[in-house]
């Protein structure tokens, strides 16, 4: 983890991943985000949409279900991060597209972004998605219970969050036992 964000800042990717890291967003979702999204002062991130790609295309619509449209509160060390790194971005987006004006990154590129970066700090291969499930599994380790882990996945209930993270819930009850 260490030489995934030690490359991940020299790749200029940082940002994206410790956001990730702290909130297990899909893909889509991240790739969303605006600054308006985000309250600087109370860390609330609004996530309310989603990139989606059709034949090629790029388009923003809704998130994939109603409980994926959900406020997170991120940790006061991620707020700041997120609040120097705006100063360097002229976007309204969050991950703004390096190739199109006022366009949200392009979903494969954030996966590009991640192979890349992983290659370089030597690390194994990952897809995006793991990142998420590298979030939810700390998060269940750390304490966080599994109707709060739901609401911040945008899980539909937490009945399905456990059901995903079985083994860590089960290496939990080994430890309470």
């Amino acid at each position: 983890m260490q030489r995934f964000i030690i490359q991940a800042k020299a790749d200029g990717y940082f940002e994206l991943f410790i956001l990730e890291l702290c909130t297990g967003m899909r893909r889509g979702e991240i790739a969303a985000l605006q600054w308006n999204d985000l309250n600087m002062q109370t860390g609330e991130l609004h996530i309310c949409r989603q990139v989606t790609v059709v034949k090629g295309a790029s388009y923003i619509c809704a998130p994939k279900t109603k409980a994926s449209i959900r406020t997170v509160i991120l940790p006061p060390d991620i707020v700041r991060i997120l609040e120097k790194y705006k100063k360097r971005i002229n976007s309204r987006r969050m991950f703004p597209s390096p190739v199109k004006e006022d366009s949200p990154r392009h979903p494969s590129s954030v996966r590009a972004a991640l192979e890349r970066t992983l290659e370089r700090a030597e690390c194994k291969h990952l897809r995006f998605h793991d990142l998420r499930h590298t979030f939810a599994t700390n998060a269940l380790a750390g304490g966080v219970d599994a109707k709060t882990l739901s609401g911040i996945l945008g899980h539909f209930s937490a009945g399905f969050t456990l059901d995903t993270y079985k083994h860590i819930s089960n290496d939990m009850q080994r430890g309470a036992a």
